[in-house]
């Protein structure tokens, strides 16, 4: 028995109804997954303190915060007067 363009059009329009309610899921998904690589992406790019920076010089303290500085001025496309 074989089946006929009618049968597979009919199997076809079965199909289509039995996944819509999937692709609607899988699109929720998708988003989901989009919008939690965001937030960790958004969590990588704050600078927190480091617990070693109490210990350091005020040296190393003035060169870290201008590198954070930089950075953040970067990320902003900022361009910071350079002073020397």
């Amino acid at each position: 028995m074989s089946l006929t363009s009618t049968d597979l059009a009919d199997i076809r329009g079965i199909l289509k109804e039995e996944l819509r309610p999937v692709q609607g899921e899988l699109e929720a998904l998708s988003n989901d997954i989009k919008e939690i690589y965001s937030m960790i992406s958004d969590l990588r790019n704050k600078t927190l303190p480091e617990k070693q920076f109490p210990k350091l010089s005020v040296e190393q303290k003035l060169l870290k915060l201008n590198s954070e500085l930089l950075f953040a001025a970067k990320q902003a496309g900022i361009q910071l007067p350079r002073y020397g």
